[in-house]
């Protein structure tokens, strides 16, 4: 053992949903301490339910996972909130209260931080994506770049370990986007992010998991992936 923590540490995980509906297939990945993860595929093919279960926001329907080295249960429930950070692909999807700064706020206090310390927390990734300026409006009332830049300031607040983006460049203006990929080379934590982007991914990953239409693992390799035309037609993203 090299001593290396496994954030991820999934074996054969499928998920069906309610409906009957396949959401992934007899899927496996390692993901270590530090590595920068891309899930790369075709809309509908799984990216956005694998998220979901490597965020412990839903149980897979068969197999094994754990996440920091541990089970996902209620006795664990407290620390992989502290320590995850999830940004869905639809901000809307997110945001529900009436400002943004009851937004921003809002995870800090439900974890148990007074309102003060909740005021101060926020501030300095408020700053940075630039959102302080919109604190008093609602969040319907943003822009879908804005309310990204709002989505993801409010998942960092606890300056989580493990960072899991779901098409974070998707729907957004050129000056969210230089942002969002500034704080990405910044991030020293561990990230998985789903996209269908190529050029996104040389950008930011060093491990690309590439996923089949058919909500199967395809093949799991380095940035030299990208330039597989065989395994990318195959995948449906070129």
């Amino acid at each position: 053992m090299d001593g290396t923590l496994n954030i991820i540490e999934a074996k054969n995980i499928e998920y069906v949903y309610p409906d009957k509906t396949k959401g992934i297939k007899k899927f496996s990945l390692d993901i270590k301490e530090y590595e920068r993860v891309v899930l790369l595929g075709s809309n509908g093919c799984g990216k956005s339910t694998l998220l979901k279960i490597f965020a412990g926001l839903i149980k897979p329907t068969s197999g094994y996972i754990k996440i920091f080295e541990k089970d996902i249960n209620r006795d664990n429930y407290l620390f992989l909130r502290k320590n995850i950070g999830f940004l869905f692909q639809n901000p809307d999807d997110f945001l529900f209260n009436p400002t943004v700064e009851d937004e921003l706020i809002y995870t800090p206090m439900q974890l148990g931080l007074s309102n003060k310390e909740a005021k101060s927390l926020i501030s300095e990734n408020a700053k940075y994506f630039g959102v302080k300026k919109l604190y008093e409006k609602p969040p319907f009332r943003l822009s879908g770049g804005e309310k990204k830049r709002v989505a993801l300031a409010c998942v960092l607040q606890l300056k989580p370990k493990l960072l899991i983006l779901d098409e974070p460049t998707s729907n957004i203006d050129g000056k969210t986007r230089k942002k969002i990929l500034q704080f990405l080379d910044e991030y020293k934590g561990t990230m998985i992010i789903s996209t269908h982007e190529i050029d996104f991914v040389r950008k930011i990953s060093n491990k690309v998991v590439l996923l089949s239409p058919k909500k199967e693992l395809l093949k799991i390799g380095g940035i030299e992936l990208l330039e597989d035309t065989k395994y990318l037609e195959a995948a449906e993203i070129i």
